[in-house]
């Protein structure tokens, strides 16, 4: 399996410095990651971006895992030059989702955590979606990683994932949850519009009609096809 297609768009079309989704992958080892940081926290497209790349170095999600998550994060601010504002964002934490996928001679192993979406398609048919299965799913708030080691207890105590097996058909779809939840609100339809894509071209048109139906939230919103 390797990566066909990668593409992410923010929130705003003019500002893609403000796209707080991550994506890292190594083809070689097999291994994907995607992860959307939480606007309303401190920083979260960094947090987002590190996940991502831990995850690529290792994929068991354990304390020793996240406290170098947690360290390189750290590593890359100085609270004491901050204002007392930007200390306080910065003390309340940062937080984001981790879709991670580690593939195998039987199939592909998956880590679901918060609301970016794995999808299992065969040209045809959905045949999985993973961690939600139903668009209500993105209306509740999310369990998201954090930098603030005593908010991932649920994380480390808790099981998160899931195993497909695959065939030569397979493809994974992994998006953020604004395309995600567009997506399983009317599956037969959407998918086969996902399915089509080909160029970044295409998937800015698609997300820009969809924004301006309102059939799709504006928000950043990445798709990483494997196949």
């Amino acid at each position: 399996m390797r990566v066909l297609h990668r593409w992410t768009m923010g929130k705003q079309v003019g500002e893609p410095h403000l796209n707080e989704d991550a994506i890292a992958y190594s083809n070689v080892k097999g291994v994907y990651a995607v992860s959307d940081g939480a606007s309303e926290s401190f920083a979260s497209r960094r947090w987002a971006r590190i996940l991502v790349a831990r995850y690529v170095q290792r994929t068991v999600i354990d304390e020793a895992w996240l406290a170098h998550a947690i360290g390189v994060y750290h590593a890359d601010f100085d609270r004491a030059t901050m204002s007392w504002s930007a200390q306080a964002a910065f003390d309340r934490g940062s937080f984001a989702t981790l879709l991670g996928l580690r593939f195998g001679s039987n199939g592909v192993s998956i880590l679901g955590i918060g609301d970016s979406l794995a999808v299992l398609d065969d040209g045809a048919e959905i045949h999985a979606t993973f961690p939600y299965s139903e668009p209500e799913q993105f209306r509740a708030n999310p369990l998201l990683l954090s930098t603030i080691p005593d908010r991932n207890a649920a994380i480390l105590s808790g099981d998160f994932t899931t195993s497909w097996r695959l065939d030569g058909r397979s493809r994974l779809f992994c998006m953020t949850d604004a395309i995600g939840a567009w997506l399983l609100s009317d599956r037969p339809e959407r998918m086969a519009r996902l399915r089509a894509l080909q160029t970044r071209a295409e998937f800015v048109t698609l997300v820009e009609d969809a924004r301006a139906d309102g059939t799709m939230r504006r928000d950043d919103t990445s798709l990483l096809v494997i196949g």
